[in-house]
């Protein structure tokens, strides 16, 4: 297949699967965007907003439009990890007594986390290796995930009841986190007069996981630049308080910035933007694009910046100014 194939192959895919979302989850289109540039990345996706926002709805219209079987794990206090990975079993057999793995839902494809904040930090901690290495070791025995596993995990804002913080190694390994804005008045009509007529049980179809497979491989034969790759790493290394470019608004408002799964991020995501704008190469306006929900939950503030307000917005902005 030619290269403007491939392109024109992925833009129809992903503009047919956007609109097909959009018919279901109302009034989200930058979330339904964003989050299906990460996973088409390959990334891990992180949904953010309060109850009733559709968080849990897009992630299984995306679990269903990618045509991956999908694995649900409810996030609830008492959550042990052997619920999410799986354990060794004693059974019983008329040969004797055996002990047998029963994987958990980790084994899937696509895991739906749901109220992922909702997990104790040593549950939460079973999804770090499987996220970052795409395996889980159990009991000195190592076991591979789906080369597709990604993880689609839904959290409540933090300062809910309830609710427990995510270490910042396991948001480091989110590629994206997706706001999901409250809707408005117009559109709340819209989700009423959809979901309070006669029961409508129609599902995404006709996306298949072949193809999703086949669009990953296409997002990483993009060309990206040195100099444009270079430009990224300065941006992003800027981000972190102690490094030389750093301005001045930022090491004085951020203790923590962007590191490599940051820039990993940024380009990734930016090659995505490249073929849905036609292109076999990666621009500088593709990268930047997505340079907020990449950066935003990755970033930890100094007490000054707490007290000032910053916002992931602001530290964008410093950082453009900063770096040319």
């Amino acid at each position: 297949m030619s290269v403007e194939a491939e392109i024109e192959k992925f833009r129809q895919w992903d503009e047919q699967l956007q609109t097909a979302i959009r018919e279901q989850i109302l009034g989200q289109d930058a979330a339904i965007e964003a989050s299906l540039c990460t996973l088409l990345a390959g990334g891990h996706l992180l949904l953010v907003g309060v109850p009733g926002t559709g968080k849990t709805r897009l992630a299984e219209c995306l679990s269903q439009g990618l045509g991956l079987p999908k694995g649900r794990i409810q996030f609830t206090p008492d959550l042990l990890p052997a619920d999410i990975l799986g354990a060794e079993t004693l059974i019983s057999g008329p040969q004797g007594d055996r002990v047998e793995f029963r994987k958990g839902p980790i084994f899937h494809p696509l895991i739906v986390a749901d109220e992922i904040n909702r997990g104790t930090p040593r549950t939460q901690s079973a999804l770090l290796e499987a996220m970052q290495e795409g395996q889980v070791t159990l009991a000195g025995e190592r076991y591979p995930l789906d080369p597709n596993f990604s993880v689609i995990a839904t959290r409540n804002p933090i300062e809910m009841e309830g609710t427990y913080p995510l270490p910042e190694a396991q948001r480091d390994r989110f590629m994206m986190e997706v706001l999901l804005p409250p809707p408005e008045a117009s559109v709340l009509g819209r989700i009423a007069r959809l979901t309070t007529g006669p029961s409508d049980t129609e599902t995404l179809s006709g996306f298949e996981s072949d193809t999703f497979e086949e669009l990953r491989a296409t997002v990483r034969k993009v060309i990206a630049a040195d100099a444009i790759v270079d430009r990224a790493a300065r941006w992003v290394a800027a981000s972190r308080p102690e490094d030389p470019t750093a301005p001045p608004s930022v090491r004085e408002c951020l203790r923590l910035g962007g590191g490599a799964r940051a820039l990993q991020a940024l380009i990734l995501c930016g090659k995505v933007e490249a073929l849905r704008s036609g292109r076999s190469h990666l621009a500088d306006s593709d990268w930047q694009k997505w340079r907020e929900p990449i950066l935003r939950h990755r970033l930890v503030y100094t007490l000054e910046g707490e007290l000032r307000g910053w916002t992931s917005a602001d530290v964008v902005t410093a950082l453009d100014k900063a770096v040319s």
